[in-house]
């Protein structure tokens, strides 16, 4: 066996890789059934009896090409008229040449075939009429004999039950715009193989040598720089020409994208292009130039062909995996370019495939397409994934994908959010980066978006979007990007309700729980709990404070419900209060977080780690939520108990809190001090009141902090132990008999 480099046959344009597909395939079915091939540097390596000699040698004089044609479409070569001509003289060569030729006797069969089908049913003049299209393609599917039915016809279009869909990669049925694939084809067929017009053209084609004239020949979308003009290749001028035996062999190449759609595709098929290989729906992330525009007008579908190039693979093995022309994502195929993506880190696709070459069919002047390299996408497995794939996420998804499509009538900001998280998604699938950090900004993107679909009843069931719900727990250990926001985001979003007290989350958007845990409904009415806004997160939070506050007042609750399986902790507290928090990233982790599963979190305290307890905010902190202090015999402090009997009971008073709300000079000071001869009146001492004469005087507290980050922060919950350091910090030590 020979190894055969060819530097000439690589992954991008798209021609070349349809003329790497085309040379394997004919160099298997013709020439050497033993090979095989593989990627390899970066272009195509083949191992083959042949050597390079021999394989010129096989294509120049040996190569039998398979007959391509289309008599339903414009220029088909088998019709009377001025736009058939170059086509029904290639046609009529082939033809002609044929007795002399034997390698053109399967194609000459093919049209001679066709002929008399069209004669039989009296169809001398070209079809126009769409259905009279549709009737021609049953009557080739139906009647040819089996000879003449090559994988072509499975390849360039399918028939369903009612109707035919096209493949994007051939076009409308072998045509793309005003040209036509099957013309040029033949064409070629009399200028290589009748004519013989070679002047080392294969050598360049499949080895790169040099050739000193390319043709000036249409290559349709397959390559881009191939077409000439400005911005069309590298460089300040696109230089315009092709290879003809690029052009020839990637045709060839196309055949190996049959077969597996005419078993799948009906006429319920979903999608657009779902059903066949390796093509999705577009999305346009992940790209220098990606823009809305782009997606919704000019861009038709998205192909992402496999790269192998651990192992060589033979050709039996190639067209199964083109036959099955899928990855898996979870129980469904994926659909668009994000889900691909995701399939990729989940092993949807696993035989020996290291990366794929994304391709997107980009709109080129209204009635053509560019197929328009995206990058290289490796397959990387990243078990992570997978809460990227959870039902309740990809039903959300689904629906708000399905509401944004139509772009006219889809307000901006839904598509603008789809797009985020979109772009959030694919960064996550594609890059080699900390997956804890870029699902945090996943979950970002989440947020954002469950908050634009929240502040817009109307669009959301008018399209039946549900809320955002039941993400796994999981999340919290695999979004942690170790900040302070997440885990403050996550204290809060799992607050739960009591009674009245709803969860964290009724204060965020208009929703109502079911009868089934940590599921939401929208709020048949607009839910008066519900008072986050388009106003700082300082501000929501103190809000959603005071909302929580006056429902446990109202339901007679001691101090306001504080569980949170995900308690805050002191330092972290601290630095909300001194402003060293990024606001915007806890407010988005606030949102996405809340969409979890929060019943099944189990309960988790941070370490605890001494932090200094700013005075102004221990004080009223202890008049939030229910507690009990003893003494500690071993250390002579406070010490907290679970059990609730006198501590802080009794010491309801919002007005503290209304206080810090007012926005007063000294609100501050004023707050302190009614919390501490609130305090006082159940038994405890703040420091600076320690005798009776100077309880009745002001604390004089002076505080630079910001009184509205003051109040949210009276809204984190703590773990026991910190609580118990807070009394610590500002009480006087408890009186021990001597």
């Amino acid at each position: 066996m020979n190894t055969i480099d060819l530097p000439g046959c690589t992954p991008e344009p798209l021609i070349s890789y349809l003329k790497t597909l085309g040379l394997f395939r004919l160099v298997v079915e013709q020439a050497d059934p033993s090979a095989t091939m593989l990627w390899h540097g970066g272009s195509c390596r083949l191992r083959t009896k042949l050597d390079r000699e021999g394989l010129i040698d096989f294509f120049v004089h040996h190569y039998r090409p398979t007959p391509i044609v289309g008599p339903w479409g414009a220029r088909s070569g088998f019709y009377p008229g001025s736009s058939e001509s170059s086509a029904r003289a290639a046609l009529n060569q082939i033809v002609d040449a044929a007795p002399a030729n034997p390698r053109l006797a399967p194609f000459r069969d093919t049209i001679e075939a066709i002929l008399k089908l069209l004669q039989a049913n009296g169809m001398t003049e070209k079809v126009t009429d769409d259905s009279a299209k549709l009737g021609l393609m049953r009557l080739c599917r139906n009647e040819l004999p089996d000879n003449a039915l090559t994988p072509w016809f499975d390849a360039v279009f399918i028939l369903t039950s009612d109707s035919r869909k096209f493949p994007p990669l051939l076009g409308t049925g072998g045509n793309e715009g005003s040209g036509s694939y099957v013309s040029m084809f033949a064409q070629l067929v009399v200028s290589l193989l009748i004519d013989a017009q070679d002047d080392g053209k294969v050598a360049n084609a499949l080895f790169g040598d040099f050739t000193s004239k390319l043709e000036s020949i249409s290559v349709g979308h397959f390559s881009p720089g191939a077409l000439g003009g400005p911005n069309s290749s590298q460089g300040l001028e696109g230089g315009g020409g092709a290879n003809p035996w690029d052009y020839l062999l990637a045709i060839e190449g196309t055949l190996l994208f049959a077969g597996g759609p005419a078993r799948r595709l009906g006429s319920d098929t979903p999608g657009r292009v779902g059903a066949f290989p390796f093509c999705v729906e577009p999305v346009a992330v992940g790209y220098a130039s990606e823009s809305d525009n782009e997606q919704e007008n000019g861009t038709r579908a998205e192909l992402w062909l496999p790269i192998w190039s651990q192992e060589p693979t033979t050709l039996a093995e190639l067209k199964y995996l083109f036959n099955e022309g899928r990855v898996q994502l979870g129980r469904h195929q994926a659909r668009n370019a994000i889900e691909f993506s995701l399939a990729l880190n989940l092993l949807g696709v696993n035989r020996g495939i290291g990366a794929f070459v994304r391709y997107a069919f980009v709109m080129r002047n209204g009635l053509s397409y560019f197929a328009v390299p995206l990058g290289r996408v490796p397959v990387t497995p990243k078990p992570e994934a997978r809460l990227l794939d959870e039902p309740s996420l990809t039903s959300w998804l689904g629906r708000l994908r399905l509401a944004t499509r139509d772009k006219e009538k889809t307000p901006v900001r839904y598509r603008a959010a789809l797009r985020q998280v979109d772009r959030t998604i694919y960064e996550f699938s594609t890059k080699n980066q900390e997956s804890s950090k870029v699902l945090n900004n996943v979950l970002r993107s989440l947020g954002r978006a469950e908050q634009t679909l929240a502040l817009s009843h109307r669009f959301r069931d008018e399209h039946n979007i549900r809320p955002l719900q039941r993400l796994s727990p999981k999340w919290l250990e695999q979004a942690d990007d170790k900040s302070v926001e997440f885990r403050l985001a996550a204290s809060l979003a799992g607050l739960a309700g009591v009674r009245e007290v709803g969860p964290f989350r009724a204060y965020l958007e208009s929703v109502e729980p079911t009868k089934f845990p940590d599921q939401y409904e929208w709020h048949s009415d607009q839910n008066k709990s519900a008072v986050w806004s388009n106003r700082s997160v300082a501000n929501n939070l103190s809000s959603i404070f005071l909302r929580r506050q006056m429902e446990a007042f109202r339901d007679n609750q001691s101090l306001i419900p504080m569980r949170s399986p995900r308690p805050a902790s002191l330092s972290d507290v601290v630095e909300w209060i001194y402003e060293k928090t990024d606001d915007e990233k806890l407010g988005e982790l606030i949102w996405g977080l809340s969409a979890l599963a929060w019943s099944e979190v189990e309960f988790r305290a941070r370490k605890f780690e001494p932090t200094s307890i700013p005075f102004e905010y221990g004080v009223p902190r202890l008049l939030v939520e229910p507690w009990d202090l003893t003494v500690d015999p071993r250390w002579g402090n406070w010490r907290l108990t679970k059990e609730e009997s006198n501590g802080s009971k009794g010491a309801f008073d919002p007005a503290i809190f209304r206080v810090l709300a007012s926005n007063q000079p000294n609100a501050i000071g004023r707050s302190v001090d009614q919390a501490a001869r609130r305090l006082r009146a159940v038994g405890h001492v703040v420091q600076g009141h320690r005798n009776q004469r100077l309880a009745s005087r002001s604390l004089a507290v002076a505080s630079s902090l910001r009184a509205d980050r003051l109040l949210a922060a009276m809204l984190f919950p703590l773990a026991p132990l910190d609580l118990q350091a807070v009394a610590n910090a500002v009480l006087y030590p408890p009186e021990t008999e001597e």
